[in-house]
This record gives C-alpha cells, sequence and structure tokens, in this order.
C-alpha cells in the first residue's frame, strides 16, 4: 500500500511539471482612442476604458460612487497598473507613464468608465510616426479595441485615414507563453 501511494506521488509530481497551465484575463475593458491636434502639434489622446459588468459589479462597494455616480481616482484600486499597460511612442519615444492623467470615472448603465489623458505635445513633423497599442504582459487584463476604436481628426490635405492609419497584430511582440500578440495602431503623419 505504501509503495502504490508513493508510485503515484511521483507520477502525479511529474505530471504537474512536465504540463503548461494556461489561464485567460479576468478583468475586460472596451477601449477606445481619440487623437488631440493642435495647429500640427500633437497634444495627446484621451482613452475611455469601459469596465465589463462583472467586474463593476464586483469592485462596486470599493469604487464608492457619490450621488451623479462619480467616482474618485483613490477608489481605483487597478488604476497604476491600468497606466503600467499603455503603451504609446511618438517618433520612437516612449510615453511615460507619468504623463498619463487620471481625467474622470464614472458609473454608466452598469459599467465603469475610466477617462484618461497620454499627453503628448510634441510637433507632427514629415512622417512623423504614433504608436497605441494596451496590452498586460501577465495577461490578466484585456483590452478589446479594433481599427474604428482610434478617432482622429484630419489635420492636413494629404492626411488619409485609410491610408494613414495601419491596426495590426504586432508579432515581434509576444507573452503569456508566446501565445499572445498586442493589438498595435501606428498612424503615419
Amino acid at each position: 500500500m505504501k509503495y502504490k501511494f508513493i508510485v503515484y506521488l511521483l507520477l502525479m509530481l511529474q505530471l504537474s511539471f512536465s504540463q503548461k497551465i494556461y489561464s485567460h484575463p479576468h478583468v475586460f475593458f472596451e477601449t477606445n482612442f481619440e487623437v488631440k491636434i493642435e495647429n500640427k502639434i500633437l497634444e495627446g489622446m484621451e482613452v475611455c476604458l469601459i469596465l465589463d459588468k462583472l467586474n463593476t459589479k464586483l469592485n462596486k462597494r470599493i469604487l464608492k460612487p457619490d450621488e451623479e455616480k462619480n467616482v474618485e481616482s483613490e477608489n481605483i484600486v487597478f488604476l497604476e497598473e491600468l497606466y503600467k499597460h499603455v503603451r504609446v511612442s511618438f517618433d520612437g519615444e516612449n510615453v511615460s507613464k507619468n504623463d498619463i492623467i487620471f481625467e474622470q470615472a464614472k458609473l454608466d448603465e452598469g459599467q465603469l468608465e475610466i477617462y484618461l489623458f497620454v499627453s503628448i505635445n510634441k510637433e507632427i513633423k514629415e512622417n512623423s510616426k504614433l504608436n497605441i497599442a494596451f496590452y498586460d504582459k501577465k495577461y490578466y487584463y484585456s483590452y478589446d479595441y479594433n481599427l474604428m476604436s482610434l478617432k482622429i481628426d484630419k489635420f492636413s490635405e494629404n492626411f488619409d485615414k485609410k491610408k494613414n492609419i495601419k491596426f495590426f497584430t504586432n508579432k515581434k511582440i509576444s507573452f503569456y507563453f508566446n501565445l499572445i500578440h498586442p493589438e498595435e495602431y501606428e498612424v503615419q503623419f
């Protein structure tokens, strides 16, 4: 009997170390972006993150919305995590998380909406490039966006949204056991 238990234990240990365990994200955001340009200056980008209904409900007591359903930044316990997931660069220079500004948060139709502003404040030159992505390498948070999630005003005669905005899966970056690649925007000015 003792021998069978030891063989069973060794077999279970072997199986546990030989298999990879996969999971999935637990927090989901619908994500929208609006690029702000004024007089050939890329001021930055407004980001709207809409938390899924289940996680909003689970966090409602912590969020402590006021009578108008506004939520203070201090009550969003995962806000710093969101800042880490912003991947924005302009002309090859990454935007620091210190340049991300919390604007407001509110509950709307049972979902938490968070509004951030990514400050860039740089002159747009010929062939300037803006890259935008949101992802969590731990794959705990998931951000849902597509080509229609990005809004940008036409700021010059030569700018054509169909030609100048590319939305793609960036295969150069992989995480979560090399199974996941982030979706990215590339805006060529």
